[in-house]
């Protein structure tokens, strides 16, 4: 979202709110940044003027300001406060730090195909949320989704509703953007959920492809398109266009219901436990995305979230961390096994040397006993760094155990070679190179790399800016 500094014309305060940036404008009004007396930040709409002054307008403004409060979903702008009596009415929502999706788009290109199907899943979400009150967005586009580190936000919901009221529409002006708008709503049919989920995949494929899939142009052209044509899918992903295909289906009884596009989403790309953006995770069994209403495909999901939201990892990183600590244990354990058999060792080196004198002899006992405890401290910070990173699925784990691991064999033989252990230091060391031989298969095992591939993929979705990959065409 572009932050602007404010005009000669605008307030300094509105309803106990002090403005401090413009955010933008739209067909209902300006959009500042402003603050609540305790300083938080959030984001107040002033509805302008001469919609304030048509009644029609004031009667629907607050019955769906009523009903957006019910409204209360983790990928929604949460309503916080409005005042439709005033003049001009005004409301505010919470401020959500990011750029809108158009905004991301038009700088930085189409989206990846895995943060599109995250996206839809937020989306998707908020949609669950927004109906479940009652509301109908009716003007779900780029513009009115904000992105936000950890998921999309959806805005402006039931809006679109008020605005149908006014004097401007009753004379025949379309309400909403016509890309994005379902076959029902311009024929000014009755309008249902249905119309939000045809929005849905207008949007995922200006996501994926930089472009509606009705194009750009004259509201008649675009109009007649979205009615007797069907869309422009051309390089969308395989999976990706056939979610898309069944959102943007012209027959709103044939669309999916947001349920299942989540559970579609999350079929393809499990939620994780880090920070970034994580799909909700409602309990997930077979995964039924329908291609008409009466030959469902049948999608099995890959892996099933924790009831927060996490994704579980498999057994064999549950085994990894585990052994780690192990590793960790054994290491300390070398340190008091070197302490306790100390007598042992200097009457072990004292007979390989034989002929050093007291001054060498002394300083080769002290410099074996000194690195023998200073390569178990280190190692015991090793283990303790490998089971944090592995833990919360860290990239460049595999690759820092494995390095870790070809060093301890290097040691373990190196002291073999010259003798310089006793026999329980022996022991301990042999079982830590076990522990690490075992860490590495566990950490290598087809499972854990799902889950690591998985943990990156959320991790390339919490950055709010993306760059289009090599050759990806930007739109404009």
């Amino acid at each position: 979202m572009v932050v602007q500094p404010l005009a000669s014309d605008d307030p300094a305060e509105i309803g106990g709110y002090r403005l401090r940036a413009r955010l933008g404008a739209g067909g209902m009004g300006r959009v500042y940044l402003a603050s609540t007396p305790a300083g938080r930040s959030v984001a107040l709409k002033v509805v302008r003027p001469e919609l304030g002054d048509d009644q029609d307008f004031r009667a629907r403004f607050r019955q769906e300001i009523q009903a957006a409060r019910q409204v209360h979903g983790l990928y929604t702008a949460q309503l916080l406060d409005a005042d439709p009596a005033a003049t001009p009415p005004w409301l505010v929502t919470a401020y959500v730090p990011g750029p809108s999706l158009a905004q991301a788009v038009a700088e930085n290109g189409p989206m990846p195909e895995a943060m599109v199907f995250r996206l839809i899943a937020g989306v998707a979400e908020a949609l669950q949320a927004i109906h479940a009150a009652g509301v109908v967005h009716r003007d779900l586009k780029p513009s009115n989704v904000l992105l936000a580190p950890d998921g999309p936000r959806v805005i402006d919901f039931g809006i679109a509703r008020a605005l149908e009221a006014t004097a401007l529409t009753r004379s025949g002006m379309m309400v909403g953007s016509p890309q994005f708008m379902a076959p029902e709503q311009i024929r000014d049919q009755p309008v249902t959920p249905a119309i939000d989920v045809f929005a849905l995949g207008s949007l995922a494929v200006y996501a994926a492809r930089g472009r509606p899939p009705f194009g750009e142009g004259h509201s008649a052209a675009l109009s007649y398109r979205v009615l007797h044509e069907p869309p422009d899918l051309d390089g969308c992903p395989p999976q990706l266009r056939a979610l898309i295909e069944s959102c943007l289906r012209k027959e709103a009884s044939a669309r999916p219901a947001p349920g299942q596009i989540l559970e579609f989403c999350l079929a393809h790309t499990p939620a994780t436990g880090d920070p970034g953006w994580s799909p909700p995770s409602p309990a997930l069994g077979t995964t039924v995305m329908p291609q008409t209403p009466s030959q469902p495909t049948v999608v099995a999901p890959q892996q099933a979230p924790s009831p927060t939201g996490r994704l579980i990892p498999p057994q064999s990183m549950i085994n990894a961390v585990k052994l780690m600590y192990v590793g960790a244990v054994l290491a300390a354990a070398t340190i008091l096994t070197t302490v306790a058999t100390a007598p042992a060792l200097k009457a072990a080196i004292r007979q390989q040397h034989p002929f050093l004198a007291p001054g060498p002899l002394g300083a080769v006992i002290t410099g074996t006993l000194t690195a023998t405890i200073a390569g178990a401290l280190i190692s015991i910070g090793v283990w303790l760094a490998m089971a944090r990173r592995t833990r919360r699925g860290r990239p460049g784990v595999r690759v820092m155990s494995t390095i870790f691991f070809g060093i301890d064999c290097l040691t373990v033989a190196r002291t073999f070679s010259h003798g310089l252990v006793t026999g329980p230091t022996w022991i301990v060391g042999v079982a830590e190179w076990g522990i690490g031989l075992t860490v590495i298969v566990f950490l290598w095992d087809r499972r854990s790399s799902a889950y690591f591939a998985q943990q990156r993929q959320a991790r390339s979705l919490a950055t709010p800016q993306w760059r289009a990959a090599p050759g990806a065409r930007r739109p404009g």
